[in-house]
């Protein structure tokens, strides 16, 4: 199970560091935090900001793990990726329902992924939310 992505967020002040990987990996990461603030502090010419407690760090809901059938439509498999906890938690861009259907080894085209999740929100199934320069994806309850 290290193989799946890990992946956390770490915010401090104004700013926020995004670190994925192999949990092992991540957890590495973690260790040498202080070395990695001292460098993000001079890469980006920012004062030093010391916290004064421990980091907030927001873990990643992990993938989750559906079963569908081989000849499931393309549209029910979103629709029962983002009916798991991982699709409410928050709206979910193309790139992760697209991991998550390779996780559980549903494969359909990105083309047709995107058509279905535009049909989706056409009908009122999905609500699509802008988020930065994409777009995100949550079911309607």
């Amino acid at each position: 199970m290290s193989g799946l992505p890990f992946t956390i967020k770490i915010r401090f002040g104004n700013n926020e560091i995004e670190v994925s990987g192999s949990k092992e990996d991540v957890l590495e990461a973690l260790n040498n935090f202080s070395t990695i603030m001292d460098k993000l502090t001079q890469a980006f010419n920012t004062t030093p900001i010391k916290p004064t407690a421990e980091p907030t760090i927001l873990r990643e809901a992990s993938i989750p793990s559906i079963s569908v059938e081989p000849d499931t439509p393309c549209p029910e498999a979103i629709l029962k990726i983002l009916s798991t906890e991982w699709g409410q938690a928050k709206p979910r861009k193309l790139r992760e329902l697209l991991e998550a259907m390779k996780v559980n080894a549903i494969h359909y085209p990105v083309g047709t992924v995107k058509g279905r999740l535009t049909d989706l929100t056409k009908k009122g199934r999905l609500r699509r939310v802008k988020e930065g320069r994409e777009y995100g994806y949550i079911r309607v309850k």
